[in-house]
């Protein structure tokens, strides 16, 4: 049995190609059409909206290219042997490649997604060429395996289906095989550096490519079945049978999209303004250096006390590790993450941790060192009972980061109660007083970015790092070098970062698990089980505050209906006067941005400049040397070209471009740290993008100090890379950016 009974013709191939060609411009044509109308429309304050309309509208268009695509390559399958005529065999070959298209669109844009977002766009430098190569082949194997199916059940008898559906496997299969390989060879930076039309040339002769190879297979297949002595084309029951089938599989889609509206529309319960902390027995005076008094001006608003004299700043974190070169830190087996477990067992009372992402990696992650911090304690707890006579209590709060490619959210907090448990960590001992308690933050978009760690009222610790192994050294299991930078400080600002936990926690649902419940069970046995509750047995919400330093630090959280961090952070960039420098993974323009690639007038200074990015432009027009380094690969690469195509284009009109410039950091970059004059330290969770900066956007919690150490060290850290960074070079289809 051949799988090729005859060679194809010249004239064969070349209909499939036309036919691919006409269904992609279509695509591409209304897709463009539909996005135009969606962004004329729909009003730029709903950026959610808009890409979610955008994105229901691309698929439908998507979905009626392929099937345009599939009608005309009807001519060059040998359905008329199967007794189809030739307004038939469209129809059907449409419907088949029509229906697939629009199947598998939403898993795979899911996966691009997530790629793109996923540890700050981190995955793009661990992502091989090897493993590029097999997901472009499984996508496009998967693709003809289900095209090939649906067509042979609509034209061959069902038992001759596998036919088609292991050609169109076969044959897509291996065109993605070779078309993925190319990609991994020449790398997705070189195809982005191509620019707009370049990428779209690529694009389009692999698709032709995968569709004329798979299509010439799926061809030869219906030869085969026409020769078997059932050659008659499918019956009518047979063909109601499928497209029924396809009706339902289609309202599967639809349902996942209704739900895809509900997952982006998801807000949180509880709508109280941010509370007031406490703050007795304190007494600041109001600062006159210039950098802290902007601050302070903004974090002192609407009566919320003064917590920023009398601390001690204990210094940075840093993930992987410190570097000699900058740090006299030493390096440990697991970066900062041992420096969280310590401060976490050496803890007394209480212990709040808040963070976006817990990975599930068991008993070797960045959540087992974590949780082996915890077991410390209690081992300590139980050694010691007295020295912890009102018990301690533990909580972690987790941001419902979520899971795009099959809208599942809240499923990392059994990850984190799994680390727990797997390292001895009992949920609750009354006996000694002992609690801990998990809960996931109520709201999908947004979700909660904030990432911070507060120990007995007392020691605050913010950082821009999730709980992930690709902020590991690389020699570790999983680990990727992701850089990224925390801030330790100890004093009355810790009770402002409580209250920024307590604030997270009441807007999320505990988790109740039953008793006896191990690791191995905890999905089954454990539960949402109604909104947290604020409370502080231990008292580290009232007790009376006092100085413990000379230091200044200021604590700025944001989210939706309480903006201060982007106000602080405004306030400084506008104090600022002789350089700003800026280490962040993002430096991206409003999400409309994203389209550039198809447009990129889409995109201008006036419409698209986030409030940062226009308060840098006002410092340099004071004189103000900006630097900045940036994350180069992935989607946020792309992101990030844009806005610095946008604002170079924007200084040049003015005559600034003589003071600012912009390198590709010389690795993976997860960090989001600025600082101002030398002397005013920003560590913490916010980004420079759109996500962070707009009304409904995402929590986010940060930490400025003043303090000469800190301050010292990160320049030095700053000054090391530099030296290693490459200019941030950009292709020239960028320069058509408008202002």
């Amino acid at each position: 049995m051949r799988l090729l009974p005859r060679p194809p013709s010249p004239a064969q191939g070349g209909r499939l190609a036309l036919a691919a060609l006409a269904g992609l411009a279509l695509g591409l044509l209304l897709a463009r059409g539909v996005l135009s109308v969606v962004l004329a429309l729909v009003p730029p304050g709903q950026p959610l909206v808009r890409a979610l309309v955008g994105g229901l509208g691309a698929l439908v268009s998507v979905t009626l290219g392929f099937g345009l695509s599939g009608a005309l390559s009807a001519r060059a399958l040998p359905l008329g042997r199967l007794g189809l005529s030739r307004g038939q065999a469209r129809l059907r070959a449409g419907a088949a490649t029509g229906t697939t298209a629009g199947l598998l669109i939403v898993p795979v844009t899911g996966v691009l997604g997530l790629a793109g977002i996923y540890q700050g766009g981190g995955l793009g430098d661990v992502l091989g060429g090897l493993q590029l190569a097999g997901l472009v082949a499984a996508a496009c194997g998967l693709y003809g395996l289900i095209s090939g199916g649906v067509l042979g059940l609509l034209t061959v008898r069902a038992r001759l289906a596998w036919r088609p559906a292991l050609a169109g496997l076969l044959g897509f299969g291996a065109a993605g095989l070779v078309g993925g390989g190319v990609v991994a060879l020449i790398g997705v930076p070189s195809l982005l550096d191509g620019g707009g039309w370049a990428l779209l040339g690529w694009l389009t002769a692999f698709l032709v490519a995968a569709q004329v190879v798979g299509d010439l297979a799926i061809a030869a297949s219906i030869h085969a079945a026409a020769e078997h002595p059932e050659r008659d084309g499918a019956d009518g029951r047979q063909v109601t049978l499928t497209l029924a089938a396809l009706g339902v599989t289609l309202l599967g889609v639809w349902g996942v999209a209704e739900q895809a509206v509900s997952f982006v529309q998801s807000r949180p319960t509880r709508a109280e303004p941010l509370a007031i902390p406490a703050a007795s027995g304190l007494d600041c005076p109001a600062p006159t250096a210039p950098l802290e008094r902007a601050l302070w001006e903004v974090t002192t608003r609407g009566g919320r006390p003064d917590l920023s004299c009398g601390n001690r700043v204990l210094g940075l974190l840093h993930t992987p590790n410190p570097d000699p070169a900058f740090s006299d830190r030493p390096p440990t087996p697991h970066g900062a993450y041992d420096v969280l477990a310590a401060q976490i067992a050496g803890a007394r009372r209480e212990v709040l941790y808040a963070v976006m992402e817990w990975a599930d990696e068991p008993r070797r992650g960045p959540g087992a060192v974590l949780a082996g911090g915890v077991a410390e304690l209690y081992r300590r707890v139980q050694a010691d009972p007295a020295a912890y006579p009102q018990g301690v209590t533990v909580r972690i709060a987790l941001g419902n980061f979520p899971v795009t490619a099959n809208l599942e959210w809240g499923s990392q907090v059994y990850a984190a109660i799994r680390d727990l448990l797997d390292a001895g960590v009992p949920l609750a001992d009354p006996a000694r007083g002992w609690r801990v308690e998990v809960a996931n933050y109520a709201g999908t978009f947004p979700h909660s970015h904030a990432k911070l760690l507060v120990l007995d009222g007392r020691d605050l610790v913010a950082m821009g790092f999730n709980v992930g192994p690709l902020h590991f050294p690389a020699e570790r299991p999983g680990g990727g070098d992701l850089r990224d930078f925390g801030l330790w400080v100890r004093g009355p600002v810790a009770r402002d970062g409580l209250n920024v936990f307590d604030d997270l926690w009441v807007r999320s649902t505990r988790v109740e698990c039953d008793p006896g419940v191990t690791a191995r069970r905890v999905r089954s046995s454990c539960r949402g089980a109604g909104p947290a509750e604020a409370t502080h047995p231990q008292g580290t919400a009232t007790f009376p505050l006092s100085p413990v330093g000379t230091d200044r630090a200021f604590s700025l959280y944001r989210r939706e209906g309480f903006q201060a961090a982007d106000a602080a952070q405004l306030a400084l960039i506008g104090a600022a006067r002789r350089e700003i420098e800026l280490l962040h993974v993002s430096f991206s323009m409003g999400l409309r941005c994203n389209l550039a690639l198809l447009n990129p007038r889409l995109c201008t200074y006036e419409a698209d400049a986030l409030p940062w990015m226009r308060a840098l432009v006002a410092a340099m027009e004071r004189g103000v040397r900006v630097r900045v380094m940036v994350h180069e690969h992935s989607l946020l690469g792309l992101e990030n070209r844009v806005g610095l195509a946008v604002l170079r284009r924007e200084l040049a009109a003015r005559g600034l471009s003589g003071r600012f410039e912009a390198r590709w950091y010389p690795g993976a970059l997860h960090a989001k740290v600025m600082r101002v004059d030398g002397q005013m330290l920003v560590v913490g969770s916010q980004n420079l993008h759109y996500s962070s900066w707009t009304p409904r956007g995402l929590n986010e919690y940060s930490v400025a100090t003043s303090e000469a150490g800190v301050n010292a060290e990160f320049g030095r850290a700053f000054a090391h890379f530099w030296e290693e960074a490459q200019p941030a070079a950009l292709p020239g289809w960028l320069k058509a950016v408008g202002r």
